[in-house]
């Protein structure tokens, strides 16, 4: 497996960066005057976190904010009467049946064909059995199917874990530096963990951390993660021979908000007017900010620039490179609490 050698990394400016300053070389000049000489710990307040495999560097934040989670009852209803859920039963199938007085999964159970499957599908609902359920509804409707997402009014706040990764590239031979977890508190706060990467060999105790705090919670909320962050998570665990348990539900936003507000399975006419919306072209996280959310960055380093920031923090010793890299994080994980949020309200307001 490839990894990271500093002395054979070549720049790649970003001619069109849109932060404060204009320029790349411009705002490096501004960490460089503002930061250097300065300590780590006094550019990026925090702790040393230690464990079984080495040390790593953690910040904590909070910001105000509360989850807005699916109607649980809602949910349980629509997928009650939701016969296509049923392995066999697809749109013509499915008129038949509800000719013959067939309209739910309990009506199903008297169905010579059909009995099975729908009481096991039912049992599950009773049960809150979260995982099987999204396994059902994602073969049998769609992945992003609002359904989907409503299953999280199964949960408690406790359960969520929001995650979003810093890499030095896009596969797992790179490393990782900068991993950010959000957790619900029970004031209408948001807690920030960020687990930093000081220096290459911190890798292992910072994979160490997330991936104790992953297996503790059953619920992961993450933007492309299921691309991304989730396989970039186990590839580097892998590599040091560590086994991340993958958790038992995992909500990717992205996929939902294709669904909910992209340019191609997006906003109706309606729901367009409705809301002040257009379909948009782009379902980037920073899009979706701004649209839906109403937040603009005013000055944010795009993520393909964090390897060459970390870089020049490990060429130079100044952490005020790597201070651009942790707000950046920062900011994502706390809009997933947010974004969750708002697909949770425009498809409530769809009902």
């Amino acid at each position: 497996m490839r990894t990271f050698d500093p002395d054979d990394y070549e720049h790649t400016v970003d001619p069109d960066f849109d932060g404060r300053p204009d320029t790349v070389s411009a705002f490096r000049e501004q960490l460089r005057r503002e930061y250097e000489g300065l300590p780590f710990e006094k550019v990026l307040p925090g702790n040393v976190v230690e464990n079984d495999y080495g040390a790593c560097y953690r910040l904590t934040a909070k910001a105000r904010g509360a989850l807005r989670r699916g109607d649980a009852e809602h949910t349980r209803q629509d997928l009650l009467g939701s016969v296509n859920l049923v392995r066999g039963i697809r749109d013509k199938t499915r008129m038949r049946l509800e000719e013959q007085g067939f309209k739910t999964l309990a009506d199903l159970e008297d169905h010579p064909r059909f009995c099975g499957e729908s009481k096991r599908i039912r049992e599950m609902l009773e049960a809150g059995s979260t995982e099987e359920l999204t396994e059902v509804i994602g073969a049998r409707l769609s992945k992003s199917h609002p359904s989907v997402l409503g299953l999280s009014g199964l949960h408690d706040d406790s359960d969520f874990l929001f995650l979003d990764l810093e890499t030095m590239g896009l596969f797992a031979g790179q490393p990782l530096v900068v991993a950010g977890i959000a957790r619900l508190g029970s004031d209408n706060t948001i807690i920030v963990e960020q687990y930093v990467v000081r220096d290459f060999p911190d890798e292992l105790a910072l994979l160490f951390e997330v991936n104790r705090q992953v297996d503790t919670h059953p619920v992961m909320v993450t933007y492309n993660g299921k691309s991304f962050d989730l396989p970039f998570l186990i590839g580097r665990s892998a590599y040091y021979d560590l086994k991340l348990k993958p958790p038992r539900v995992h909500f990717d936003l992205l996929h939902f908000s294709r669904r909910a507000w992209g340019r191609k399975r997006g906003l109706s006419h309606a729901s367009s007017r409705s809301e002040g919306l257009s379909p948009l072209s782009s379902v980037s996280l920073r899009s979706i900010e701004e649209a839906i959310l109403g937040l603009s960055r005013d000055t944010d380093l795009p993520g393909e620039l964090v390897p060459e920031f970390y870089y020049d923090y490990l060429r130079t010793g100044n952490a005020g490179f790597l201070k651009p890299i942790v707000d950046h994080n920062r900011q994502d994980v706390i809009s997933l609490v947010n974004v969750f949020s708002s697909l949770v309200e425009h498809w409530s307001a769809q009902r």
